[in-house]
């Protein structure tokens, strides 16, 4: 049978091995191995997820970036290890699995309760509620199944791989530790959001993630009556907030010819919300003009 997503995990499986030996060579060849086993791991379990957004292609989308990333920080400075590479990649292919409805153990999901990942406490939902409405819990719930699946592990850091996971909080925490936009846990948050932004079918996708934020009340937070709004709003959130968060990966980014296709397509999703904004601002100016 057809199986658009086996396939498309399957092709990205391919692709994490290539980014491995494209940096190291035969070097430690069985990491390859491990992070194509990794790769598998988790996208299965994503590909359970009702999200409407955050799904096997987003994570996908920001795996793939995050090892350009590493690619151009690797020709730049050198210095990223294999181990630096391994748990880097882990980071990425985990940090939305906590959406995932039944991947902690605590997870009881024919009783409608699940583990929200801090001190043992658990969260009821609503019948038919979808997988999105673990995002106020989605972090924690990542960090507790590294724990479960990576703790005390001989290769695998699962505390390594905790405090990269825990930097893609969003809203960023006010705290110092969250403004890093340097180290392997800012790059990786950098990832995160370059990743999502850089999307080519981002726009299109922005109703799904307007109903995501619709189930967790977001929308009435930040105003938006509808997807539109949340579309309108594209341009201003990348200058005002995200931009600030990933101008290191940027700069990694623009060293590598995918890198710098992925730029070209983060700007190209800026240019045509601000065109878009300017042929408004134009209209309403000759009306007014006319009246």
């Amino acid at each position: 049978m057809f199986n658009a997503t086996e396939i498309l995990i399957d092709t990205f499986v391919e692709q994490i091995r290539e980014g491995y030996t494209r940096t190291y060579g035969c070097y430690k060849h069985d990491y390859q191995d491990i992070i194509a086993w990794a790769g598998n791991m988790a996208l299965e379990n994503i590909a359970n997820s009702d999200a409407l957004y955050h799904n096997v292609e987003h994570s996908i989308l920001v795996t793939l970036v995050g090892q350009e990333i590493l690619r151009g920080k690797h020709i730049r400075e050198g210095g990223v290890s294999s181990e630096d590479w391994l748990h880097f990649m882990i980071s990425l292919l985990c940090h939305d699995i906590g959406y995932v409805k039944g991947v902690c153990r605590l997870d009881r999901d024919e009783e409608g309760l699940y583990a929200t990942g801090k001190d043992g406490k658990m969260i009821s939902l609503a019948p038919g509620a979808s997988d999105a409405s673990l995002t106020p819990h989605h972090v924690d719930r990542a960090k507790l199944f590294i724990d479960e699946r990576f703790g005390g592990h001989k290769l695998i850091d699962a505390e390594v791989i905790k405090r990269n996971i825990e930097l893609t909080r969003f809203p960023v925490p006010a705290v110092d530790d969250h403004q890093d936009t340097h180290s392997f846990a800012g790059l990786v948050r950098g990832a995160d959001l370059i990743g999502q932004l850089s999307d080519p079918r981002y726009l299109k996708k922005i109703t799904s993630l307007f109903y995501e934020f619709e189930e967790t009340g977001m929308n009435k937070v930040l105003g938006y009556q509808n997807p539109a709004d949340l579309r309108k709003n594209y341009a201003k959130f990348y200058w005002n907030v995200v931009y600030q968060y990933i101008r290191d990966a940027l700069r990694y980014l623009s060293l590598t010819q995918q890198g710098k296709q992925i730029i070209a397509n983060l700007y190209s999703n800026v240019f045509v919300i601000e065109h878009e904004k300017s042929q408004e601002d134009n209209l309403y100016l000759m009306e007014k003009l006319r009246a």
